[in-house]
């Protein structure tokens, strides 16, 4: 018996492995105990067990081993290092348990499987138990195949991919054992549930009577929703919260579900992709192109057998078939070898998917035009084609081709046209199509909608239709105003028929409201969770609260007129309010019910001075009319401009009046384009009127602001050009260029540009003068580009023009000072939605210039025999064919997008065996990217090859230039579609060391700028595991850049990523990848805070409240007997309710953050009767939180601030940090009193993991600790020993910055507290694990010993530094050496015997250190000279006064108990505190008396008493 229970007194890791069967089922048992209890999944003693966790399920002895597969449960469900252990565990399992005789064994063999799913290892998981599908016994067999059933079973196929599942259905249902069939049909069965139908195709090889059997069970399953019953542990708090709010609206929820059904899972998915350019037969290109037309066609069959058989194509050079098969399309005369070649095309673009896009562009435009041909099997052929194109393009790429083709003289071409893009809106997402788009979409497609051919009618009606599905009726609605009611019912009806195909991503529904409490949750996640038996494991509080999606803001988000930039007209997307034009009668009729029958007839009358009493009156009774009644603005402008003499008044006052009334109706009743029309031209002519050209101007900017700027600017300049007086046409320049500045930029560059460059031809100077002046107002909103419309200029013109430019380009644009300021009358007024439809006016697209200009389409001049040149053999004839190219580009300056088939032969030409004609290529794709503009990111796929090609060059100028090329593109056409089609992750697989280096130093450069949303995740992960091998690199410059880019991907796709991604790499090069995203973390930018969401929510107060160390109730004020201040009083004393009722007053505190009282020195007295916690720990627990916030209340630290302090996100502790260090200068006083509890807050931020809160906060301790030796403060015992200790800690941290950090703090740290005190920390540093740590304390002991001599050393720590020669890190060894040899120079031979007993090796190392040592050192001065830092530093500061603190009573806060004795011990008794009273005496008969000097005054230092 006593051999049996021996092993007991093993510790537990032992007895895991121990020979003996029965130790190890005890092991078993006490590891499992252990893991229960350990309720931090980081806590050091999982490590001890990792390694065990395999040998304790495949033990040999079947009940150790079901105790053993207990143990891993646990283990796997709470440990932090389980996803290590899953390759080595889930091969064990497979082996030895899953298939084992005793049921509870297999069952939980299952269970720690579906837990590593769980904890999101289900990839490998997966691939264990496929490669068990393959074994010889048949048992493991149906056993892997039971166990992947349940796991799809319960986590669904999002987390479980059936794509490796399907494979093996073949296999295991034609197993000649039968539990193997019955499990594999079950797995099927499974799958189907999950994907549906798209399985059917991937089966169909299966024996029919196997397809009979499982055709009968899917026919059970039709109707059945599949619903994952168990998540992922980052999913299970979300959906706990989802459930919680599922069943308070049950009914909301059943609602919204109930057309969900299965999500359809693309077949194309499960498939593998073949390269068939492999498979076509060599003559397949020379038979296309045979005159007979039946060898063309067995060409084409073989071709469409390929694309039939194999459906999903690997990536690939398919340019050349590509083009081959759209010659055919466009120019092969038979009909149905045009049909095929449309099949094929439609083949092609969906094997390839999204990966087509490249082609995409040069398909597009030729299928449109080809849809001229009638038979029904070409046009069925194209649809099909140009349907499959789609998907991988969009309609903004596609915009100019589909405008062209709607405006195309034939109609079938328009109608087919119209057609395609209705079906395409179906199949896109709305925010796809911006304004811009938008309106240019719906003007064209109204052009068609009027077209005399009725099946064009129609198909545009569809198109609209569907467009205003998709859009929303809101957004299209005010583009259709100019429709006759026929039509738009037209539109309606095929808006009611339309169905949009995809599932539109859109807002979430509110589910519950903001104030709903977030945190019921952690019982429903677990028992979600599906796990035995699951035991709470305490998280870290994640960082916020649930996000709530608020709707978009209403009208109120910012006036009209708030935007100065280049914008498109904010109303433009508004259609501008009309109304009936009356007949002279009904005005006159309408005019006699309104106005007086004296204005009537003194409007006419011809003795001036009644004219001028009758306008005078009228003026004065303006704005007393109902503004209600329907067309007054008609009815009283044309009752002033109508009736004889009208505006053509002789009588310059009289005209003035006139004037004014027209003005007032304008700013005081709705007004439309209708009257405006009645009146404008008569009013532009009198701006040349001497007398009244300012008030007829004052007319016209009332017509713009009561409907739009840009619509009086057009009719404004067209009447002034149509007029030829002078005097005229200048003074309207004058007004735009006036009204330009008070209203910003609302108008349309293009016709406004046209109307100045007719000014500034003019012959007249001073129309010219005022059209130049006019430039020189839009050089200011649209910058250098507006000089290209007048390069065409005479020289002198030019000059004038470029004078007066330079004036203003660069100066920044006045603020906007009017803009629509009222709806619009006449029956077209705007309501509430309109205006939240418009109320993002202001962040309108900016418009780019070079849009504006006239491009000349080069498409006819590249030529079939130009093309040929350029691939000729002679490289001599392709030069001269890429010179002629350039001239082509150069003549036409600006280009469409439509460039032919140029692309496909610039890119052979990008990796031309020649060096100077790729770089001659590369130079004209530059020059086409800037003669395009953005159309040019159509070809970045076809081109962004070769310029990687280019860009791993030998040669330094061909490098160049390629980079030259890829940021010109980058300009002009934005930079996400680099990233696309993993382009760059092949080049960084394959390219050379050179192209490595060059591209990830453009990637270091790029990337950090590139806005977060701009390139996609997806595509930046494909990078990262060329990006992981390549920070290992042998190359140097590979090596040096691959880090530097690290930043930039990390910045858009996390640091938690990258880390995450880490663990797919080998350990020998993990340790080197760590390090570089360690060092590019600290760079991070930070994510701001939401603006709503500046401040964190303040914690409602407990209406009594003990705290611990803060001597007294919350409300009875701190110890000293500060009174709180009148917003702390009135804060405190409000009665609980409920928080959104509070949330407004609480979160204007209005208090300093930092109180100035005397609690201090009770929080010290606290500490020193054990009152409270010492502030001593290894990692911050929640009860030292507590403790804080309570002495901070107590301290009536701002209440806004000490709820961000408490805040999860670090963002909130940065935004402390940043406050306290705009607080410090001016309320240092505060600081000093409260010093304690800062400095404790930021000895907890040390244990976080976010550097820049670490690097923020020893900022600002530099910048307090320079502030206390300015004052010469001496820092309080507690505020010393719960300070120094913890920073000491984070001197080992791997980062360099926070390294350099510490050490500076520290040595101003040493200024301040006693440096014999400091010693002794930094020596307990020296009992640390961490080498780093170890080495940088040496370091600080040298510096301290050196400073301040052997007083402060002891011979016990000379002996423990000259241990530290022994250690096994080198740099350990080193600064141990140092140290040492430090002591030598001051000790002398004394050292020998201090260090006592050293080896042999070691003494000789010191020795030869010594001497080395001795040959360098510098003489010492003579001792005169010598001055300890203490006394230099009360020398070199000027000696400040001592700070007084109003109404303090006991002590100062600032200093330990600085009132003389008799003074505190009365003061202390009449607060009540004999106790301490009775303490301080007794410290005072036993010599521990503390200082009397008061704050700021030290004679000398605190370090000379301790000396």
């Amino acid at each position: 018996m006593t051999e049996d229970t021996e092993y007991k007194k093993l510790p537990v890791e032992e007895r895991c492995v121990h020979k003996l069967w029965k130790a190890r089922v005890d092991g078993y048992e006490e590891a499992a105990k252990i893991f229960r209890e350990l309720d931090d999944e980081k806590s050091p003693e999982w490590s001890k067990f990792a390694g065990l966790i395999k040998k304790m399920v495949v033990d040999s002895n079947a009940m150790a081993q079901e105790k053993g597969l207990e143990a891993a449960l646990i283990f796997v469900e709470n440990s932090g290092l389980a996803g290590r252990t899953v390759g080595d565990v889930m091969t064990g399992i497979v082996q030895k348990c899953i298939a084992a005789p005793k049921t509870k064994t297999k069952e939980l063999s299952v269970q720690v499987t579906l837990m590593y799913v769980e904890i999101e290892k289900q990839d490998a998981v997966v691939e264990e138990l496929v490669k068990g599908m393959e074994a010889k016994n048949p048992k493991i067999v149906s056993a892997c195949v039971a166990a992947t059933t349940q796991a799809l079973r319960d986590f669904g196929n999002k987390v479980i991919s059936v794509k490796p599942l399907i494979k093996k259905l073949a296999p295991l249902m034609s197993d000649r054992d039968k539990a193997v069939r019955d499990e594999g049909k079950q797995l099927a069965v499974e799958i189907y549930r999950w994907i549906g139908a798209a399985m059917k195709q991937q089966i169909s090889t299966l024996p029919q009577v196997t397809l009979k059997e499982l055709e009968d069970e899917f026919d059970k399953l039709k109707g059945e929703r599949a619903e994952p019953s168990r998540y992922l542990k980052s999913q299970q708090e979300k959906q706990a919260k989802l459930a919680e709010v599922a069943a308070e609206n049950e009914e909301a929820y059943n609602e919204e579900d109930g057309d969900a059904g299965v999500e359809e899972v693309d077949p194309m998915d499960l498939m593998d992709p073949v390269d068939i350019l492999s498979k076509l037969p060599k003559d397949f290109y020379d038979k296309l192109e045979e005159k007979k037309w039946t060898l063309r066609k067995e060409s084409l069959e073989v071709l469409e057998k390929l694309l039939t058989d194999h459906p999903k194509l690997e990536n690939g050079e398919y340019g050349a078939l590509v083009s081959a098969l759209k010659k055919v399309i466009t120019k092969d005369s038979n009909v149905v070898l045009v049909a095929m070649a449309g099949k094929c095309l439609a083949l092609l673009a969906k094997g390839l998917a999204k990966r087509f896009s490249t082609y995409a562009s040069a398909c597009v435009p030729s299928l449109l035009e080809k849809f001229k041909e009638k038979k029904p099997n070409v046009v069925t052929a194209l649809r099909e084609a140009i349907d499959a194109i789609y998907p991988s393009t969009s309609l903004e790429a596609q915009q100019e081709s589909i405008v062209e083709s709607l405006a195309n003289k034939n109609p079938s071409v328009k109608s087919e046209t119209a057609l395609f893009l209705a079906r395409a809106l179906t199949r896109t997402q709305p925010t796809a199509l911006n304004k811009k788009l938008l309106k240019l979409l719906t003007t064209t497609l109204v052009k068609t909608l009027n077209e005399p051919d009725p099946t064009v009618r129609d198909s545009s009606a569809e198109a609209l239709g569907t467009l205003m599905k998709l859009m929303g009726e809101k957004a299209v609605a005010p583009l259709l105003t100019d429709i006759d009611a026929l039509k738009m019912g037209k539109i309606k009806e095929c808006h009611d028929k339309a169905e949009i195909k995809i599932k539109v991503a859109g807002l979430k529904k509110e589910a519950r409201p903001a104030s709903a409490p977030p945190a019921k949750a952690a019982a429903p996640a677990r028992a979600a969770a599906g796990s035995v038996e699951p035991k709470p494991v305490t998280r870290p509080a994640t960082t916020g609260a649930r996000k709530v999606l608020k709707k978009p803001a209403g009208p109120s988000g910012g006036s009209a007129s708030s935007s100065g930039t280049v914008a498109a007209s904010k109303g433009s997307g508004k259609a501008l309010a009309t109304e009936r034009e009356l007949a002279p009668e009904e005005v006159q009729a309408k005019a006699e019910e309104i106005l007086p029958a004296d204005i009537l007839s003194g409007l006419v009358d011809s003795n001036w001075k009644n004219r001028l009493a009758s306008v005078e009156q009228l003026l004065g009774d303006i704005t007393s009319y109902d503004a209600k009644q329907a067309g007054i603005s008609q009815v009283l402008i044309r009752t002033i401009s109508g009736r004889k003499p009208g505006l053509k008044e002789m009588n310059f006052q009289v005209l003035k009046f006139k004037l004014d009334v027209i003005r007032s109706v304008a700013e005081s009743y709705p007004l439309t384009t209708t009257t405006v029309d009645q009146v404008i031209n008569e009013i532009t002519e009198k701006l040349a009127d001497a007398k009244n050209g300012t008030a007829a101007a004052d007319v016209l900017t009332a017509f713009a602001e009561a409907t739009k700027l840009e619509y009086v600017v057009g009719k404004v300049l067209t009447f002034a050009f149509e007029q030829k007086s002078p005097k005229v046409q200048s003074e309207a320049f004058n007004w735009v260029n006036k009204s330009i500045t008070e209203f910003g930029f609302q108008l349309q560059p293009k016709t406004l540009i046209e109307d100045v460059r007719k000014g500034v031809q003019s012959t007249n100077p001073t129309v010219r003068g005022a059209a130049i002046q006019l430039v020189g107002t839009m050089a200011m909103y649209m910058g250098n580009a507006l000089m290209m419309f007048f390069d065409s200029e005479k020289p002198a013109l030019k000059s004038q023009i470029q004078v007066e430019f330079d004036k203003n380009v660069g100066e920044k644009p006045p603020k906007p000072v009017r803009g629509v300021q009222k709806t619009s009358g006449g029956g077209a007024s705007n309501s509430a939605e309109n205006e939240e439809e418009e109320g993002g006016a202001a962040e309108e697209e900016t418009i780019n210039i070079t849009d504006l200009l006239p491009r000349v389409d080069i498409a006819p001049q590249i030529t079939e025999s130009l093309l040929k040149e350029m691939s000729d053999k002679d490289w001599k004839t392709r030069n001269e064919g890429l010179t002629k190219l350039q001239a082509i580009i150069s003549e036409a300056r600006l280009i469409k997008p439509s460039i032919g088939d140029l692309a496909p032969a610039l890119a052979h030409r990008l990796v031309d065996s020649n060096a100077k004609i790729a770089q001659t290529a590369l130079s004209i794709c530059e020059q086409l990217a800037t003669a395009m503009g953005a159309g040019c990111r159509s070809y970045v796929r076809t081109l962004f090859p070769g310029f990687l090609h280019a860009l791993g060059d030998n040669k330094s100028f061909v490098r160049a230039a390629a980079l030259n090329c890829i940021n010109c593109f980058g300009e002009k056409g934005g930079y996400k579609e680099f990233f696309e089609a993993e382009m760059i992750a092949d080049a960084l697989k394959g390219g050379s060391p050179a192209l490595k280096s060059e591209l990830y130093a453009w990637l270091a450069d790029k990337l950090p700028g590139l806005p977060p949303k701009s390139v996609s995740k997806e595509d930046l992960h494909a990078i990262v595991p060329h990006l992981y091998a390549h920070i290992c690199d042998r190359n140097a410059d590979v090596r040096k850049n691959a880090n530097e880019a690290v930043l930039g991907i990390m910045i858009h796709l996390g640091y938690e990523a990258l880390v995450r991604a880490l663990d797919k790499q080998k350990p020998a090069s993990k340790k080197d990848i760590s390090a570089a995203l360690d060092k590019a973390r600290p760079n991070l930018p930070v994510k701001p805070l939401p603006k709503g969401k500046q401040q964190a929510p303040i914690a409602e107060e407990p209406k009594a409240k003990t705290v611990r160390g803060g001597g007294g109730s919350a409300g009875s004020g701190a110890a000293g007997g500060i009174p709180k201040s009148s917003s702390a009083r009135s804060a405190g004393g409000q009665d609980k309710q409920p928080a959104p009722t509070r949330k407004k007053d609480e979160d204007i505190d209005t208090s300093p953050l930092l109180a100035i009282n005397n609690a201090k020195n009770q929080r010290l007295l606290d500490e020193q009767k054990m009152k409270v916690i010492k502030w001593n720990f290894t990692s911050p627990r929640d009860e030292l939180y507590d403790i804080l916030r309570e002495q901070m209340t107590v301290a009536n630290v701002n209440k806004a601030l000490l709820a961000n302090m408490f805040h999860d996100d670090f963002r909130y502790h940065l935004k402390v940090i940043e406050q306290l260090s705009e607080d410090l200068a001016e309320n240092s006083k505060g600081l000093i009193c409260n010093l304690d509890l800062i400095l404790k807050w930021l000895t907890l931020r040390f244990y976080d993991t976010n550097p820049s809160v670490l690097i923020k906060g020893l900022d600002y301790l530099d910048q307090v600790f320079q502030m206390l030796i300015d004052i010469e403060y001496i820092l309080a015992e507690n505020e010393g020993s719960s300070f120094v200790p913890h920073l000491l800690m984070k001197i080992g941290d791997p980062k360099d910055a926070v390294r350099n950090g510490v050490r500076r703090v520290l040595r101003q740290v040493i200024l301040v507290f006693p440096f014999a005190k400091v010693f002794g920390y930094v020596m307990e540093g020296l009992k640390s694990k961490n080498a780093r740590q170890r080495t940088e304390c040496l370091d600080e002991l040298t510096f301290l010993i050196e400073s301040y001599g052997m007083n402060i050393c002891p011979p016990a720590a000379v002996r423990e530094i000259a241990r530290q020669i022994s250690d096994r890190d080198n740099s350990v060894r080193s600064a141990a050496l140092n140290c040492v040899v430090q002591i030598f120079f001051i000790a002398g031979e004394k050292t020998y015997k201090m260090i006592g007993q050293l080896n042999e090796k070691d003494l000789s190392m010191l020795d030869e250190r010594i001497k080395r040592t001795k040959k360098t050192k510098k003489p010492d001065p003579p001792a005169a000279e010598v001055q300890r830092p203490s006394t230099t530093r009360s020398a070199a500061v000027p000696q400040q006064d001592s700070i007084e603190i109003e109404d303090a009573v006991v002590g100062n806060g600032c200093d330990e108990l600085p009132l003389d004795e008799e003074g505190l011990v009365s003061a202390l008794i009449e607060r009540g505190l004999e106790t301490t009273a009775g303490l301080y005496q007794r410290r005072v008969q036993e010599g521990s008396r503390p200082s009397k000097r008061p704050i700021g005054r030290n004679p000398k230092s605190c370090n000379e008493k301790h000396l």
